[in-house]
């Protein structure tokens, strides 16, 4: 399954979960990559970032983790920073068509270092 793929079945899985997860305090769906651990995980969360829902979609992507850590330091740092744009821009784009998530009234972010630092999908 290519990265593509596994990214918006993660995507898919968390949009069908929006009906239970949703509370009345809720403003984002939040995906958070941890390029270290080629990590995703995606939660809805209120507007302050801090109360997050009971349900989470987390998976971990081995190949890519062991690719990068595979890589020489000085590439490494340019390698995990083109995967944490290519991850934005795929669950960006997959997000653009999936009519689903335009159902509900949350703001999709992100970020792949701190919940201050999320960025608009």
């Amino acid at each position: 399954m290519s990265l593509k793929d596994a990214l918006e079945t993660c995507a898919a899985k968390a949009i069908s979960l929006l009906d239970e997860n949703i509370q009345d305090e809720s403003l984002y769906l939040l995906f958070e990559w941890n390029t270290t651990r080629a990590d995703l995980t995606i939660v809805v969360t209120d507007g302050r970032k801090q109360q997050d829902a009971d349900i989470k979609v987390c998976t971990h992507f081995v190949q890519l983790q062991q690719e990068l850590q595979s890589l020489p330091e000085n590439e490494q740092q340019e390698k995990i920073s083109a995967t944490n744009e290519l991850v934005k821009f795929l669950l960006s784009d997959y997000l653009a068509s999936c009519s689903t998530f335009f159902r509900y009234s949350l703001v999709a972010i992100f970020h792949s270092s701190t919940r201050d630092n999320s960025q608009l999908l």
